[in-house]
């Protein structure tokens, strides 16, 4: 029987960014895939903090007929997996993060909610707005890019991990980092690598953050090394 694993997307995006990476891991695993409360075409109502995903995964993680679930995650997908670790549930084999930002303070939570402000999105990227509409709907987009922003700011404002909290866990955890990517520190990303009782580091050469200008082939073949 092939291992069971969830691949879990990043902010202002779905499941439909592993589109390609699931069919190319299906031989190996049986793959699922969820999307996060408040990002999709319906408007969320709540209060979107890292506990409402760490919900969502638990929810749907507790449905699925297996004994051993692993979890890889994107970005924000990463962090939600890791702070669904926290609890030790039972069903949670082990976790692969990749382009994680790891170091929320208020200083950096303000920068990137800096960059999330929806009419200066509209005049300086409006090619990735149009992305945004075609994914969430031409007026919810702004609600999911105002969800986002509550969630870093509750990040940056007491709601991250702390150093006891991963110091404590006991799931294998491997931290992938592309080597060009600008908005993950390779310095935060070892450090909580070394915090973790079971915790690795690794860098792909020359990957950038943007997920879909990852090579799918090294992180399929990075997934399959993984000991699950």
């Amino acid at each position: 029987m092939k291992p069971t694993l969830l691949l879990l997307h990043g902010a202002l995006h779905t499941s439909g960014q592993f589109t390609l990476l699931s069919e190319r891991l299906e031989p190996f695993f049986t793959v699922f895939t969820l999307d996060f409360s408040g990002h999709g075409k319906v408007a969320y109502e709540g209060e979107l903090n890292m506990s409402v995903l760490v919900q969502d995964i638990t929810k749907y993680i507790d449905k699925m007929d297996c004994e051993t679930c692993h979890i890889f995650g994107y970005s924000m997908g990463g962090y939600a997996a890791v702070s669904y670790a926290k609890s030790q549930p039972k069903k949670l084999g082990s976790i692969i993060t990749l382009g994680t930002k790891w170091d929320w303070n208020p200083t950096s939570s303000d920068k990137e909610i800096s960059m999330l402000d929806a009419d200066i999105m509209k005049e300086k990227i409006p090619s990735y707005v149009a992305k945004l509409q075609s994914l969430f709907g031409e007026n919810n987009w702004v609600n999911v890019v105002r969800n986002t922003a509550n969630l870093m700011f509750d990040l940056g404002h007491g709601g991250a991990l702390k150093e006891d909290d991963f110091r404590k866990m006991e799931t294998e955890v491997l931290i992938l980092r592309g080597s060009e990517d600008k908005m993950v520190s390779a310095e935060s990303s070892v450090e909580v690598a070394g915090w973790l009782k079971n915790g690795s580091y690794k860098e792909i050469e020359g990957a950038p953050h943007p997920f879909e200008k990852i090579d799918v082939g090294v992180l399929v073949s990075e997934i399959c090394k993984l000991n699950l």
